[in-house]
């Protein structure tokens, strides 16, 4: 069995790059899908919030379960469902059946994410910041190649679903991988220190701010990856390559800012590092909006500089001040991006159906305001707490 950390961190990333990749297929071929299921923007907008309630259900659940059993064999499971949910994907054209499929690939995605942040955390305790940046950069690079494939493939007239079939193929190998993998729980049988670090999580004060940043901020981030291509072909007048293009050079500013913020987490605090980013993020969108054209999509790719670190750094954050459940708050943080997401997409949705693409917008620009708003607030007690719990944290590792 495999027990080697550097061994198991390898196919780790690669999860999280292959659930980008479903993420930059989704953005890049839902106006494709709209042609194929014959739907309107307002219910591909929900088809697509099922699939982030799914994802936030999962994460929550995997989040808790990751603090209990085996990290690596949860991975494995996540990456069965969506890569399962790919092969099918394409196939048939019911509504409702299709919203099953999405749910269902929701929950591998969950599944993945929440498991793998908790087992890089559980492998690298010493290096949170820079080992989860560098993980959630493997997801920017592969999502940055992802939407110029499915680019490609609509350009030459091939089947859309072939992309998802590959995409199936590669899942499939990975879990393969994690069944020869041996990753201990931190947890033992003696249940109570849990609870009690459990009880101690929810009634801290920096819990729930937290849970509203990623909530909003990363929420915000998740609206812009599915939405961007709609929002440039439909508001913007791009067609639709020059759109996909434009959503992988925004991972490609996703991808530079996590490589950047993984380097700056030796040197500053993720509280820092969050603060930065967040008015980057707002800067960008908020051009997005109220620009024309080429300038529009300018500022949509490097509005993916501001979304970059944010997640990860929230993450190492969160790791930080609640170490001892750190499956559980990593779930929860991680799910609150899917419930944040779940709901800018379904008001966008929304407002673009009942006035325009362009005011539906508004409710990305809104969510990130709220991010930064809610960070302000708390920007000191973020930053003595995170303080305090790092020399504590290094003194039990000593």
């Amino acid at each position: 069995m495999l027990k080697k950390r550097s061994v198991i961190a390898v196919p780790t990333f690669i999860s999280l790059g292959l659930m980008g990749s479903f993420h930059a297929f989704w953005g890049t071929t839902l106006p494709v899908l709209r042609t194929f299921l014959n739907l309107n923007i307002e219910q591909a907008t929900v088809l697509t919030a099922y699939n982030l309630a799914a994802q936030a259900i999962a994460c929550a659940l995997g989040g808790l379960l990751s603090d209990l059993i085996r990290r690596d064999k949860i991975l494995l499971i996540g990456c069965l469902l969506l890569g399962s949910g790919a092969f099918i994907l394409g196939g048939p054209r019911s509504y409702i059946a299709n919203i099953v499929l999405v749910f269902w690939m929701g929950l591998g995605c969950g599944l993945m994410l929440s498991s793998s942040n908790a087992l890089l955390v559980g492998l690298f305790p010493d290096r949170k910041g820079a080992i989860l940046n560098i993980h959630h950069s493997v997801y920017g690079a592969v999502s940055l190649v992802s939407p110029l494939v499915m680019a490609a493939l609509l350009h030459a007239k091939t089947s859309w679903q072939h992309g998802y079939v590959g995409l199936g193929w590669m899942l499939m190998a990975i879990c393969i991988f994690f069944l020869f993998t041996a990753v201990p729980t931190e947890s033992n049988d003696d249940r109570t220190p849990f609870f009690k670090d459990a009880r101690r999580l929810f009634s801290s004060g920096n819990f729930f701010p937290l849970l509203l940043i990623a909530t909003f901020a990363v929420g915000a981030q998740i609206a812009v990856m599915f939405l961007a291509v709609t929002y440039l072909v439909e508001a913007k007048g791009l067609n639709i390559i020059e759109a996909s293009a434009v959503l992988s050079a925004f991972f490609v500013c996703i991808f530079t800012g996590r490589i950047i913020c993984s380097w700056l987490s030796f040197h500053m605090s993720s509280t820092r590092i969050v603060l930065i980013l967040l008015f980057l993020q707002l800067s960008g969108l908020l051009v997005a909006w109220l620009a024309s054209g080429w300038m529009s999509a300018v500022a949509v790719a490097i509005s993916g500089l501001g979304c970059s670190g944010i997640f990860p750094s929230l993450l190492a954050l969160t790791g930080t001040l609640f170490f001892n459940v750190a499956g559980t708050s990593l779930g929860l943080l991680a799910s609150m991006n899917w419930i944040g997401g779940m709901f800018i997409v379904w008001m966008a949705g929304v407002l673009s159906q009942r006035v325009n693409v362009q005011w539906g917008f508004v409710a990305i620009v809104l969510a990130s305001l709220a991010g930064v708003f809610v960070h302000s607030l708390k920007y000191r007690t973020f930053l003595r707490a995170e303080t305090v719990a790092s020399i504590a944290n290094e003194s039990v590792d000593n």
